[in-house]
């Protein structure tokens, strides 16, 4: 049995180098090759400096620091680490970004300490507006996952901002929260 799992592996591979080499993929961009949307994330690796704004029960806005470090996970996804504090808590949370050159889309799974639900969603990149706005479902102020709202506003290599919006307290959406990040130096 052990002879046989390196021997599928091998199989897998060398279907997926054939697929890489047939026309109708060479054609549409390759599952297998790291494209220009990939570059677009893999600029993300570092460490930044955050800024995270949310408002209080009164409608004050709270702001709070924290880091983020990204690491490149291969050339094709990113991945995420937040430390800092959220609603007077200490927040940490892991991310994965990417591109799926199969659905065409940008994709990101986020995971915390604030709940057992991960926020996923799938989108695309602006270049005129240097957005990355994605879509999909986070946990809501009902406790159920509901539709919400990712926006990456790229400012320049060293400085971006983040958005979430998703449900208000009057049913239409709303910016949850929003983060600053700087490059760290």
């Amino acid at each position: 049995m052990k002879i046989l799992i390196p021997i599928a592996s091998v199989f897998v591979a060398l279907l997926g180098l054939a697929a890489a080499r047939s026309p109708a993929v060479q054609q549409a961009a390759n599952p297998f090759q790291p494209g220009a949307e990939h570059a677009l994330l893999q600029k993300l690796a570092g460490t930044w400096d955050a800024v995270l704004v949310t408002r209080g029960p009164d409608g004050k806005e709270i702001r709070t620091p924290g880091r983020q470090t990204t690491a490149a996970l291969a050339p094709f996804h990113v991945t995420e680490r937040y430390e800092g504090e959220l609603m007077g808590q200490k927040f940490s949370g892991s991310g994965l970004n990417g591109y799926c050159t199969v659905r065409k889309q940008y994709f990101t799974y986020w995971i915390d300490t604030m709940t057992s639900s991960p926020l996923t969603a799938y989108g695309s990149y602006d270049a005129a507006k240097g957005e990355l706005a994605l879509v999909g479902e986070c946990i809501g102020t009902s406790g159920k996952l509901e539709p919400c709202r990712v926006v990456t506003k790229f400012v320049d290599d060293d400085h971006r901002a983040f958005e979430l919006y998703a449900k208000g307290p009057d049913g239409k959406e709303a910016l949850r929260l929003h983060i600053d990040y700087t490059r760290a130096r």
